[in-house]
């Protein structure tokens, strides 16, 4: 069966490779998190401006310009996500369409990620297995690199000095001409990290931290149907692990993570289609005291074979299918020496019957030496009810595969782990005009068979399918531009609302918050721009009995900048917690007082 599907696949490739090349109008597809194939969906696009004007980190970004709840043990230290009240593994992080969450343990850590250099940061809120595959369950990010075959030479220095003795340095390089495409980025951080805890006479201690990131990317067109593309990133996070409100701490964490992507993209009168080979490495090194040389470690290796295929009958029909291999090895101090490999595979049918309406519906099934991975389905649509006001909605069936830890760690691993498999169901409303996008989206999430480490003897813990929960909410956005002569407002304002319960306890999961919002105000006044932001976090429980929790809190950030030169040179300056609040996002791990950051853009 498994080796019938993929000859189907291979055929349909090579016959694509004979069409011709003349496109139909409007007919192309960018990837899985194209609006045409998430037509019942809410998407939500980053682009370049906004990554590059905002200089701040990955994580801040989509804080502020998404509303998306991170969980931090300090600045600088883990940095976990959580979209619609759902564990860190179970929303997927994707550069160029691959998925790049840990093998080890199914989570990104945004503090070992940056945004310099992507083009576009891609949103997707809500599950979507059937086409990203494992842990899509709370929604999907997408870090993107676009190649653009026009005559372009443009350089870029950006230097940082921030409070705690903290300074970056950045450099890209962009350049390309009608066949070739170029661009280099690399970024350098580091910080001592030691700021006061607010309300005590403790600091911040053991936090250091050194980052350096390496990106390049290559295209060329090889005719007007064909191009080569590669990607290639490098990261080195070198960074002690702080010091909590209660006890001191001396250890330290290194992590390296490469990888590579070489991708073929065919474009024909009817098709277009596109092949990924990637590899991807993550090292990690931990040290229970940074002064010793013992420490503990890990790694991965996966290789990754990916089709994607599209192939348009009309205008309004066309089918989105794919094919995916990924083989991984792990091994580590704690990690059995093990190897894995799964093969999946995905088609989705999208029809635009009338003019006011667009449905898809998908399906997917895969197959792995190691588990049984479930076939699931979803289907989605958006439906133009009024001139500026459609209604869009989406029912799907999704899973999340057991991790390597959870499979093979020492002595307490356990691999008669099941999938994690989940329903859900949302309903939205889209209004928008040349100035204005608002956009309500309620929805309905209910998982089984979660993976929880529970202890199984006073020492020794062990992962077991065993908690369902059952989670819903309300999320609103709203944005809105006017321009009067020199002076332009932007106002951006989002509100989540989000339960997610252990069907068991009946209690709200840890460091999930009932209430979520952020909004923020941009003036643009020729030369100047000022931005203010402020974001509420709700408070949050810290044991599953509900007794325990951490307090909400209001942060303000404001930035000024200011164009010279013709935009060649740009300053700004940022004031973080501009009014000074003691606030934590994990228990007893103070995040950072007021404070400031000099930045200074140079183009060329």
């Amino acid at each position: 069966m498994r080796y019938n599907i993929v000859f189907f696949f291979i055929t349909i490739f090579a016959y694509s490779q004979n069409d011709t090349i003349h496109l139909l109008e409007e007919v192309k597809l960018h990837g899985n998190f194209s609006p045409k194939i998430n037509a019942g969906y809410h998407l939500q696009i980053i682009k370049d401006s906004a990554i590059q004007n905002n200089n701040q980190s990955l994580g801040s970004i989509l804080q502020n310009k998404a509303n998306i709840y991170f969980k931090q043990n300090g600045n600088g230290m883990v940095s976990s996500i959580s979209l619609r009240g759902s564990g860190a593994s179970h929303t997927g992080v994707y550069w160029n369409g691959i998925a790049i969450n840990s093998s080890l343990n199914g989570q990104t850590d945004f503090n070992t990620l940056s945004a310099n250099g992507f083009n576009q940061i891609e949103i997707k809120k809500g599950a979507g297995s059937t086409l990203f595959g494992s842990g899509a369950i709370g929604g999907a990010i997408n870090l993107r690199d676009q190649i653009y075959f026009i005559q372009k030479k443009e350089f870029g220095l950006q230097i940082g000095l921030a409070s705690y003795n903290s300074q970056d340095i950045s450099f890209k390089s962009e350049l390309s001409t009608a066949k070739i495409y170029s661009k280099f980025s690399i970024q350098g951080m580091q910080s001592e990290n030691n700021y006061p805890y607010l309300k005590t006479d403790l600091s911040n201690e053991n936090a250091a931290y050194k980052n350096y990131h390496i990106k390049g990317v290559l295209g060329y067109k090889l005719n007007y149907n064909n191009q080569i593309q590669l990607f290639i990133t490098y990261s080195n996070n070198d960074r002690e692990l702080s010091r909590t409100l209660t006890a001191p701490n001396n250890s330290k964490y290194k992590n390296s993570d490469q990888r590579i992507l070489v991708q073929w993209k065919n474009y024909g009168n009817k098709h277009n289609s596109s092949l990924k080979l990637a590899y991807l490495q993550e090292i990690y090194n931990y040290f229970p005291n940074k002064n010793n040389t013992l420490f503990s470690e890990g790694s991965s290796d996966n290789y990754i074979v990916k089709y994607d295929f599209n192939y348009f009958f009309t205008k309004r029909w066309n089918i989105h299918s794919g094919l995916e291999n990924n083989y991984t090895k792990g091994n580590g101090t704690n990690i059995l020496k093990k190897e894995r490999n799964r093969t999946e595979i995905y088609l989705l049918t999208h029809q635009n019957p009338i003019k006011k309406l667009n449905y898809n519906i998908s399906i997917r099934k895969g197959f792995s030496n190691t588990y049984n991975i479930p076939f699931i389905y979803a289907i989605d649509l958006k439906l133009k009810i009024l001139p500026k006001l459609n209604i869009k909605a989406n029912y799907s069936t999704n899973y999340k595969l057991p991790t390597f830890n959870d499979l093979y760690w020492n002595f307490s691993g356990n691999e008669n782990l099941v999938a994690e498999n989940n329903k859900s169901a949302e309903v939205g409303l889209d209004y928008h005009t040349k100035n204005t996008n608002i956009n309500i989206t309620s929805y309905r999430i209910q998982s089984d068979n979660l993976i929880q480490w529970r202890p199984v003897s006073s020492s020794l813990w062990r992962p077991i399918n065993i908690q369902s929960v059952t989670s819903y909410g309300l999320e609103f956005e709203l944005n809105t531009v006017k321009k009067i002569n020199n002076h332009k407002f932007h106002l951006q304002t989002q509100y989540a609302y989000t339960v997610s319960k252990d069907d068991v306890l009946r209690k709200q999961l840890i460091y999930v918050p009932y209430h979520k919002a952020n909004a923020s105000i941009q003036y643009n006044y020729k030369k100047w721009t000022l931005n203010f932001n402020q974001q509420y976090n709700g408070k949050v429980f810290t044991t599953t009995s509900n007794t325990q929790e951490v307090d909400n809190f209001w942060l303000s950030n404001i930035q000024i900048n200011k164009n010279f030169l013709k935009k060649k040179i740009n300053i700004g300056f940022i004031v973080n917690n501009l009014f000074n609040k003691a606030y934590q996002t994990v228990a007893y791990r103070p995040m950072p007082n007021r404070n400031f950051k000099l930045k200074i853009n140079i183009k060329i």
